[in-house]
């Protein structure tokens, strides 16, 4: 098996979905990435207020219980995190996009993805930003 280099990158993948938080981890650390991964936002929102300069991504679903990712991505730039965001979602509403380019999200994609466009999404965003 081909070892892949270590991206110097560190992200965070906030699903309240088990299946698809760990989809995103095992894809994106086969692609290399340094991957933490949170349940809902509020836990994202703790491991991101403890050291918010050493983040350097944020993926996160829409629709989660208690903290949705609307007020997810407030409430990290609230704790300084200033990197990209990709907002991964099966309910993108009417809206929706205008809403969270205002929150300056880089890149909204839809449930279901391919893990290699996931990879380049990441990718894009990162190099965008």
């Amino acid at each position: 098996m081909e070892m892949i280099p270590r991206q110097q990158s560190r992200i965070i993948c906030v699903d309240d979905n088990p299946t698809i938080v760990e989809n995103l981890a095992d894809c994106l650390n086969h692609a290399g990435y340094d991957v933490d991964t949170a349940r809902n936002g509020n836990r994202a929102l703790m491991k991101i207020s403890k050291a918010p300069y050493t983040i350097d991504l944020i993926i996160t679903d829409l629709r989660m219980p208690g903290m949705d990712g609307f007020e997810l991505i407030v409430q990290a730039r609230a704790a300084g995190y200033i990197g990209p965001f990709i907002v991964y979602s099966g309910q993108i509403m009417p809206g929706d996009r205008q809403r969270l380019g205002q929150l300056g999200v880089s890149r909204v994609l839809e449930k279901p993805m391919r893990n290699a466009e996931i990879v380049g999404a990441v990718r894009q965003a990162q190099q965008g930003y």
